[in-house]
């Protein structure tokens, strides 16, 4: 699996080398995504939970990168930006593996909310400059 994300990676460097020269405003920035909706009172052990979904920022696309760890089928997304109240709202075919949302990109602190086809949901948020 590793090598032929590799020779996919050095195809596209060779075929758009501009992609290969770094971004002004460097790497992704992670966004934590924890599972949401759910009661954390109680006792007892807790294991934590599989988080099916990563996220990250990447400024120089004004895009978030998503990577899902298996198919999720269909899955809502929900973007807020609380400072400025504008929300986006997508829906997605969430296979296995990255994909890219482009996003307005106005500064803000962001909310991304996942929705899944079974209503577990999974909530993180972001600070863009």
């Amino acid at each position: 699996m590793n090598k032929i994300r590799f020779s996919l990676i050095a195809l596209i460097v060779a075929l758009f080398p501009c992609l290969a020269i770094p971004a002004p405003d460097g790497d992704p920035t992670e966004i934590l995504i924890i599972e949401g909706g759910k009661d954390t009172g109680g006792s007892g052990y807790h294991a934590p939970a599989l988080i099916p979904v990563t996220a990250a920022y990447y400024a120089a696309f004004s895009s978030l990168i998503l990577d899902f760890r298996y198919d999720l089928g269909s899955v809502t997304v929900s973007l807020e930006n609380q400072t400025t109240g504008s929300t986006s709202l997508s829906v997605i075919n969430a296979l296995q593996g990255s994909q890219l949302l482009p996003i307005a990109g106005d500064a803000g602190i962001y909310e991304i909310t996942f929705t899944l086809s079974d209503g577990r949901e999974y909530i993180g948020s972001s600070i863009v400059a």
